[in-house]
Parts: C-alpha cells; sequence; structure tokens
C-alpha cells in the first residue's frame, strides 16, 4: 500500500503531464514533492517556504508560516484571488479532483462558493425586503430584474446590479454584460432570499462565480452598514 507521499507524488506527477506548462508553476515543499498552482500566483508563493504536513487520517497539505499563522497553500491561493476576503472566510477548502497538492483555483473555487452560500443562507432578511424582491421588473433600461444601464465614461453601456434588502438598495456591482449582471442579481438574490425569490433565469442553478461575487457584495454592505451605526445610516450604501 502507498504512502501519502507516494500517493500524492504519483497523483502529481500523472496530474502535470496532462496540463499546459505555460499554464502553471512547480512550488517545492519538504518530502521531495512539489504543489501545482495557477501560473500568476508564482511569484507570491514562492516568497513562502511550504512543508509536506501530515495530519490525522493520512491526509497531506502544503503549509507555510506567513505572517505569524500556519497557512495551507490551498487558502493562501484563495486569499490572493479574494483578497477582500480574510483566512477565516475560507476555512475547510476541499479540493474538486481530490488532490491535496493541486491548488489551483480551478480546483478549489466551486468549494470555496459552497460556503458562501450556506454562511449566507444563515443570514435572514426581513419579510418586507423579501416581499418587494418578488415584484416583477419595473425599470425599462433593461431586460432583466435588478439591472440598470449606467453610461462608462466612453459613453458606451454598463450594466448596474442592485438588489432590495432590509436598510434599502444593495449595489452588487457593474458589468459590461448585461446577461452576466443579471446572473450576479439572481447568485444574490439566491443567497438573501433562496426560493421565495423572483429571478431572472428561473431553473438555472447559481453560477459559482457569481455567487462568489455577490457573496463578497453583502459581506461589504453589511459590515459598512454595522459600522455605520444601523438602517437609518445606510438607506443607500452604493458598492461599486
Amino acid at each position: 500500500m502507498q504512502s501519502p507521499v507516494q500517493k500524492t507524488r504519483a497523483e502529481i506527477h500523472a496530474l502535470i503531464q496532462s496540463l499546459a506548462p505555460a499554464s502553471i508553476a512547480l512550488v517545492a515543499t519538504s518530502r521531495d514533492l512539489v504543489a501545482v498552482v495557477d501560473k500568476r500566483f508564482d511569484w507570491q508563493v514562492r516568497a513562502h517556504r511550504w512543508y509536506a504536513v501530515i495530519s490525522r487520517g493520512d491526509h497531506i497539505h502544503a503549509v507555510a508560516d506567513i505572517d505569524g499563522r500556519r497557512i495551507s497553500l490551498q487558502r493562501y491561493v484563495m486569499k490572493l484571488q479574494y483578497p477582500d476576503r480574510s483566512y477565516d472566510d475560507l476555512k475547510q477548502i476541499s479540493f474538486e479532483n481530490k488532490i491535496t497538492f493541486d491548488c489551483r483555483v480551478s480546483n478549489l473555487e466551486h468549494r470555496v462558493g459552497r460556503q458562501a452560500v450556506m454562511r449566507n443562507r444563515r443570514s435572514k432578511v426581513g419579510r418586507q425586503a423579501v416581499m418587494r424582491n418578488r415584484r416583477s421588473k419595473r425599470n425599462t433600461s433593461s431586460q432583466y430584474k435588478g439591472v440598470i444601464m449606467a453610461l462608462g465614461r466612453d459613453g458606451s453601456p454598463r450594466w448596474r446590479t442592485q438588489i432590495m434588502a432590509d436598510h434599502g438598495s444593495m449595489g452588487i456591482g457593474v458589468y459590461e454584460d448585461e446577461a452576466w449582471a443579471a446572473t450576479v442579481y439572481d447568485a444574490a438574490a439566491y443567497l438573501l432570499f433562496e426560493g421565495a425569490a423572483l429571478y431572472n433565469f428561473p431553473g438555472r442553478s447559481p453560477d459559482q462565480e457569481a455567487l462568489l461575487i455577490a457573496a463578497t457584495k453583502i459581506a461589504r454592505y453589511r459590515a459598512k452598514a454595522k459600522r455605520q451605526g444601523g438602517a437609518m445610516a445606510v438607506q443607500q450604501i452604493e458598492m461599486e
């Protein structure tokens, strides 16, 4: 039977053969192992010394001591991908292909999106906000609910996404593509209202990237509302 180190070495070797060399970087760790990360994170990851650590249950991960904390490589990579999120928001990341030394974002992102959904499901919003979001589209600048056209500096159309919450209108970003703005709206509605929401694309599962965007915007909105002292101070907070 292979040891965790032998098993990981064989898995990573096979994985590397299947990937385009220009898209990845190899990160040396102890125990003569290498981990795989996205090429764009090469220099940041190489700034630290990585150790292959075997925990209970023969699970093996790459870890480093960063700013006085022991951080796993998968958490570090996701922190680089989403710098506004804290390490505490990036706990217990698992791997799509079950290879713990494959720390490419594409192998980690789906699981982080699921964490964002679960965190936001626990955050309740009031009945009044739910009822507002059950209303059909009212503005005429977009064919989608929660999307408003706004001209960019060059005069080209941009699409602003916003959703009604307990404290008023919550901005969820400005996008170049109208349908994508509507997709982000649906993700925010899913996180806030679940089955009670009125969606632009009913019957479609929430997009994972849109969930991450919406979860980050909602968290910022709530943190800012809390800092500013409650509902009366935050009738309209723009989240660019």
